[in-house]
């Protein structure tokens, strides 16, 4: 199978045609045209129209005579299922070829261990499919079994082609832990081919390094500050490190603590003073200590491990500021105290350590008469201001707590919350560890309601007639006061005491209060005031009017105009009106005395009512004012506008002030007879300033309204370009066309283009370009054409612009092959770079980064070359520039 050359050029292909060989052991004559291949096991290798075999892309070796199966199908035979002819092929077994060995110890594949840290003893992973020991064309028969050629100890398991291998840890020289594993692939047969063929391969496989588990820890600053960790740790103890390569090294920190690679000696207190000298509210700080192991094999990688210990800022105490204490009722209290404003926080070397905190505080209700509306965390609404609620609040003692959660200290620890985990338990199922927060803090809020002697409650707005036997003479103050119905009855004692608030006056006998003569009317007010042994006070107001009968006079219907000056309504009243009534209006409208201002340029027209009021006896009246509003016209504001003369045609409307009212009309005030309407036809017009007023008018009673729009109107002038010449090897683009005459350009593919062309364009050969110049307001000038040409490569004016040598020292220069601007001429590019034995050993395209002295092709992939001489062939890939070559010298 491995020889057979279908298409006999040298070259073994695996294609054998079954028209051929049918005819071969038949001696028959088939042909295309006798029939159809196919293949009834679906092994995807025929290629049905043409008869060819691909023996490669068959999977298995033959173990039975009917394995593949080909029919000749011709449908219009006579045959069952048209099925003319049928060959049975006996597929020789196929080991597959070994890869190319690595080394001197003829290793084909090396590998890095899966298997040999103590974390990979959780889940047993294949270190490698043994089908990557052999090359991949042809492929090896899938049904073949591998065979472990040994008695290593090492040796775990093969299951299929899964190698499992482990390699112990061996401390000190040598550094490298390796072993080699010699494989054999063994696939069976049938005659008349092979009982059985096998391919025998090494597998190097190399430890990898382990820097062991990282146990975290938690430290809380009150045990810093109670004398704890003010010694040396060792992090190589294990209740910090467990299982680590004793070969790594120690990397510093960003407190000073490790001195040295093999220094592994901190102390946490150090750390700390450093912290807080910074920060003194640092709330949580995390420290890292790392601890690398450098990889001896360039099979493997490095491995870190990083210790962290994270220092939580203790809550400070707190606790209420002062006694709490009100008045049921107490007009001069806060309806609402926030409890937390009544907490002293501590303060140390000056800084306040207070707590305000939605998300890690709680308000709780402890005892008291209710929780004066006190919202606890989890419901919605709850602030860490502890708002409570005194209007209303019973008699009585009142206690809250406050309680501090320490993570307000640390907030991210909710949805990053550092991990500690004790892998001294089980590697594979390590223990969380809750231990080393710093607890929480709490205190209470004590709050106290005296009681009142009741008052009454605030009476007003009554009206009598001064003949009303109600207010008869004497008069019972008492009798007028209104009562909530709960705190009845009325305290009537010698703690109580009745003031005229016009005189500031004591009553002397309430129940018998005498009224005095009504002019016009009179306003009674008067405040009762109790007091306790406490000193808690209350008070009700008690306001009553005496009326007489009042006119509200004749009104009338008025105009304005929304720009005339403000009025008062009660001006366009006659029949002489009281000044005691008040207006009613539109959406509302109200006042308070008899004066109703009307500003037409914000109230509302329509009809405005003026009422005094009733006498109890007496029936009031009233009046109305009827507005008629016209608005005035705007035209809005003097506006400017420019425009280029290439714009051809604009409409005046787009100029005009956004507040500009519409209907109204543009008037040429410079006669240039091309405006139509609002459409100003610019083309016709020089370079200059043109002006224009818009007009419009609105009612009869208001003045016209007009506006000026100034249009200024640009034109540019063409630009000085000609036709321009670059090499090829340059990658010239658009940014380096050159044209004069302007401060701007637009460069454009066709004379009438839509679109500019951008500036990182490369040129192409024989193109004409067309260029405008453009002024400071974006106008543009006409076009002009220029021819670009491009020199090839080889052109007597153009220089070989790649370097003759790279050197490859680390100053950052010359480091690189460097290309110049060939990558930009030609995008699509490929460069081989070959050895002095005509080995290649760099492929690169625009994709890649450039020669650095470094191979990235198989098998040298990675490898740093030595000094000397290196060839090159540049393909620009461009249909139409041939492939060039040279050579460079590469130096380290």
């Amino acid at each position: 199978m491995t020889i057979v050359d279908g298409d006999g050029n040298g070259s073994p292909d695996g294609i054998i045609n079954l028209y051929d060989e049918y005819n071969a052991l038949t001696g028959g004559a088939i042909s295309l045209a006798t029939g159809t291949w196919f293949d009834p096991g679906y092994n995807f290798a025929l290629d049905e129209t043409t008869g060819d075999l691909h023996l490669w892309d068959l999977t298995d070796a033959s173990l039975s005579l009917n394995d593949y199966q080909f029919q000749l199908i011709d449908a219009n035979s006579s045959c069952p299922d048209g099925i003319i002819a049928t060959v049975n092929l006996i597929l020789g077994p196929f080991s597959g070829f070994a890869r190319p060995v690595l080394n001197i110890d003829d290793v084909n594949l090396e590998i890095c261990d899966t298997g040999s840290t103590p974390t990979d003893v959780c889940v047993v992973l294949p270190d490698v499919n043994l089908f990557e020991t052999l090359e991949a064309i042809p492929s090896p028969h899938l049904n073949g079994q591998w065979i472990y050629n040994g008695s290593s100890s090492n040796f775990i398991s093969l299951v299929g082609s899964e190698l499992r291998v482990t390699i112990p840890y061996n401390p000190g020289p040598p550094l490298v832990d390796q072993e080699t594993f010699e494989l054999t692939y063994r696939v069976s047969g049938m005659p008349p081919c092979n009982a059985s063929v096998e391919t025998t391969v090494n597998v190097s496989v190399t430890r990898q390094v382990f820097s062991g588990y990282a146990i975290n820890q938690r430290v809380c600053e009150l045990d810093i500050l109670n004398g704890g960790y003010d010694t040396d740790l060792d992090l190589t103890n294990d209740a910090f490190l467990l299982y680590e390569d004793v070969e790594g090294i120690w990397m510093g920190d960003t407190y000073g603590q490790i001195m040295s690679p093999v220094d592994s000696q901190i102390n946490i207190n150090e750390v700390y003073q450093q912290i807080v000298a910074n920060n003194p509210r640092f709330g949580c700080e995390e420290i890292s200590f790392n601890y690398s192991v450098e990889q001896r094999s360039g099979v493997c990688g490095d491995a870190l491990s990083t210790i962290k210990f994270k220092i939580y800022e203790y809550l400070r105490p707190f606790s209420q500021a002062g006694t709490l204490e009100f008045c049921e009722d107490d007009p001069t209290a806060p309806g609402n105290i926030n409890l937390y404003d009544q907490l002293e926080f501590t303060t140390e070397n000056g800084v306040l350590y207070d707590y305000m905190s939605n998300e890690f505080t709680n308000w709780t209700f402890v005892s008291g008469p209710s929780n004066l509306g006190l919202i606890s965390q989890g419901a919605p609404g709850y602030t860490y201001s502890g708002r409570v609620d005194l209007n209303n609040a019973a008699p009585g003692t009142y206690v809250f707590e406050y309680e501090v959660d320490p993570l307000i200290n640390c907030p991210n620890e909710v949805n990053f919350p550092f991990e500690v985990l004790d892998y001294n338990h089980d590697v594979c199922n390590p223990l969380q560890v809750n231990t080393g927060f710093c607890d929480a803090e709490r205190t209470q809020v004590v709050l106290t309601v005296h009681p009142k002697n009741y008052a009454g409650e605030d009476t007003s707005d009554l009206t009598f007639c001064e003949d009303d036997p109600i207010i008869a003479s004497p008069l019972d103050l008492f009798t007028l006061l209104d009562t909530n119905g709960v705190d009845d009855p009325i305290y009537q004692g010698a703690m109580g005491t009745w003031t005229d608030n016009a005189t500031g006056s004591v009553i002397g006998d309430p129940t018998a209060f005498t009224l005095p003569t009504i002019n016009d009317q009179h306003i009674f007010d008067f405040t009762y005031t109790t007091t306790t042994v406490n000193g808690c006070e209350d008070t009700a107001n008690l306001r009553f009017t005496v009326y007489e009968a009042y006119q509200a006079g004749v009104g009338a219907t008025i105009d304005v105009c929304n720009t005339n000056a403000t009025i008062d309504l009660f001006d366009s009243l006659t029949g002489n009106p009281n000044t005691t009534g008040t207006w009613t209006g539109p959406n509302g409208y109200t006042t308070t005395d008899h004066h109703a201002t009307f500003d037409p340029a914000t109230s509302e027209a329509g009809t405005y009512t003026y009422t005094v009021p009733d006498n109890v006896l007496c029936t009031g009246n009233e009046t109305t004012v009827t507005v008629v509003l016209h608005q005035s016209p705007d035209a809005g504001s003097d506006m400017q506008g420019a425009v280029c003369r290439s714009d051809l045609q604009i409409d005046l409307t787009n100029y005009l002030d956004a507040t500009a009212d519409s209907g109204g009309f543009f008037v040429d005030l410079d006669a240039t007879n091309v405006l139509s309407g609002n459409l100003l036809d610019v083309s016709q017009l020089i370079a200059g300033t043109y002006r224009f007023e818009y007009q419009i008018q609105g009612h009869a009673s208001c003045n016209l309204a007009t506006a000026i729009i100034a249009i200024t109107v640009e034109e540019v002038a063409v630009p000085i370009t000609s036709n321009q010449t670059f090499c090829t090897s340059d990658g010239a683009t658009v940014a380096d066309l050159e044209a004069s005459g302007a401060q701007d350009y637009n460069w454009y593919a066709t004379l009438d283009a839509l679109e500019t062309l951008s500036f990182g364009e490369v040129l192409v050969d024989g193109e004409d370009y067309y260029v405008a110049a453009v002024d400071s307001n974006g106008c543009e000038s006409q076009r002009v054409s220029m021819l670009v040409t491009l020199l090839p490569l080889d052109h007597v004016d153009c220089d070989d612009c790649i370097k003759d040598g790279i050197s490859v020292n680390g100053d950052n220069q010359n480091d690189v092959f460097d290309l110049c601007n060939l990558p930009v001429a030609f995008p699509n590019f490929e460069i081989n770079i070959y050895n002095r034995y005509g080995s290649i050993v760099y492929k690169g395209n625009k994709g890649t980064e450039y020669f650095d002295g470094v191979s990235n092709v198989s098998l040298t992939l990675g490898k740093a070359l030595p000094s000397g001489v290196y060839f090159y062939v540049f393909d620009p890939k461009d249909g139409k520039t041939a492939p060039f070559q040279g050579n460079f010298y590469l130096s380290r």
